[in-house]
């Protein structure tokens, strides 16, 4: 299919429904429609426990070559509110994780830093990397998604969960878990 007829009829923030070729679907809101790159940037929420609690929204990246059907759901679309807006919502200096296809890559890859300036006329934004003391600019429309959830760099937790160990009131304990017993 054109891509052209693909994305006929879309709009960002459309809800929409993709079945994509391997069989996995995405269901969330039209953040972008990137012909350029031949891609939707799709708007999903992550839930935590059984109420359905939104903990967070992700953008992600599906290719038109993987999807199988998209269409829309619901009668009207999720607030008009853009990438730009999104991206409004981050002050100067908070720490960005950037998934993309940054400088002259044909593969995501990652920019990280505290976020410096933004350029809306260039459509740019300089991150400063803490770990190498330097300023990276990133063009924004390359940009996946953005992860404001992390405060500087390194991994989000242990790589290793920590072993048993005896506190003095007796008990046994992993962390802050006590041992419950077989």
């Amino acid at each position: 299919m054109d891509k052209n007829e693909m994305v006929k009829g879309f709009s960002q923030n459309d809800a929409v429904v993709i079945l994509k070729t391997d069989g996995e679907t995405l269901q969330g809101y039209l953040s972008k429609i990137d012909l350029a790159r031949d891609c939707f940037v799709i708007q999903v929420a992550v839930y935590i426990g059984l109420d359905g609690k939104v903990e967070r929204e992700d953008l992600v990246e599906c290719k038109f070559g993987d999807v199988d059907t998209i269409s829309k759901f619901g009668n009207e679309p999720k607030k008009p509110r853009t990438f730009d807006a999104d991206l409004k919502q981050y002050p100067i200096g908070k720490y960005l994780m950037i998934w993309g296809k940054h400088d002259s890559s044909i593969n995501p890859t990652i920019e990280q830093g505290a976020l410096k300036s933004i350029n809306w006329d260039k459509r740019t934004l300089v991150l400063h990397n803490i770990t190498y003391d330097e300023d990276r600019t990133v063009n924004i429309d390359r940009i996946s998604f953005i992860d404001g959830t992390r405060s500087g760099p390194g991994a989000l937790g242990s790589v290793q969960t920590p072993d048993w160990h005896l506190r003095p009131d007796g008990a046994w304990y992993r962390g802050e878990r006590k041992y419950a017993g077989p």
